[in-house]
């Protein structure tokens, strides 16, 4: 159903949330939103280093950018603590 009406299915990453790689639609979304017993995310600076998820997602990410598709991603204040810092070093791999 998502497929016909052109809606992406979110992709998320969040412990208690099984990892899904389905395409259904002309751009992706992914959310990455992290632990919030492990992360307060209120602290302005990193508070888990999550350097190599994103690396991860950075790989994943390419393969949809060189099938030319449009990407936004959306790092919680719970993923590593601070998601400035997350989306530039995203930004610096991709």
């Amino acid at each position: 159903m998502l497929k016909e009406n052109k809606t992406a299915l979110a992709l998320v990453e969040q412990p208690f949330m099984p990892s899904i790689e389905v395409i259904t639609s002309d751009f992706t979304y992914i959310r990455l939103e992290g632990d919030r017993r492990k992360v307060t995310g209120t602290l302005g600076k990193v508070e888990i280093d999550k350097g190599d998820g994103i690396r991860v997602w950075a790989e994943r990410i390419k393969k949809h950018l060189d099938l030319s598709m449009e990407v936004f991603v959306y790092f919680s204040k719970y993923y590593s603590g601070y998601p400035l810092v997350d989306a530039a070093q995203l930004i610096r791999l991709l």
